[in-house]
């Protein structure tokens, strides 16, 4: 499913953006009032109002955990990116140390490692200020 500019889906291939935001989310990258943001930013992108309920459902849940607990009322499964490959993950990994100023969530890769994999890849960091882009000033 694509809602304005994004592609929110999960029943099928339509989620990537979905599938990135809540990567992000995962990695610790986003925070939940960050991934509330996001989903307000996509409402108010989106012509008609017309996104999808599960989008709104997620407005509700607080708990991180949550967010990746298959729910029928909010999502039966957790959409798919394919930009994610397992080098652009270590650059996520890279990003969410410059966002976060913390150690990566993964243990099997080290800051250096992950910051390098994201020089490699800036299409990493081109992807995820183009879908968040008020979290631009604070990095600003």
């Amino acid at each position: 499913m694509i809602a304005g500019p994004f592609k929110i889906g999960v029943d099928d291939d339509t989620g990537a953006d979905l599938g990135f935001v809540l990567s992000c989310l995962a990695l610790g990258m986003i925070t939940m009032d960050e991934l509330h943001r996001w989903i307000y930013h996509v409402i108010a992108q989106t012509p008609d109002g017309a996104v999808p309920p599960h989008l709104v459902a997620l407005l509700a849940v607080k708990n991180r955990a949550n967010v990746f607990r298959p729910n029928e009322a909010v999502m039966a499964r957790i959409p798919h990116d394919p930009f994610i490959t397992d080098e652009r993950f270590d650059a996520m990994l890279g990003l969410q140390f410059f966002m976060r100023r913390d150690k990566p969530q993964v243990n099997d890769i080290t800051q250096a490692q992950a910051e390098a994999a994201l020089r490699r890849n800036p299409e990493v960091a081109d992807r995820f200020f183009a879908l968040f882009p008020f979290l631009t000033e604070a990095v600003a």
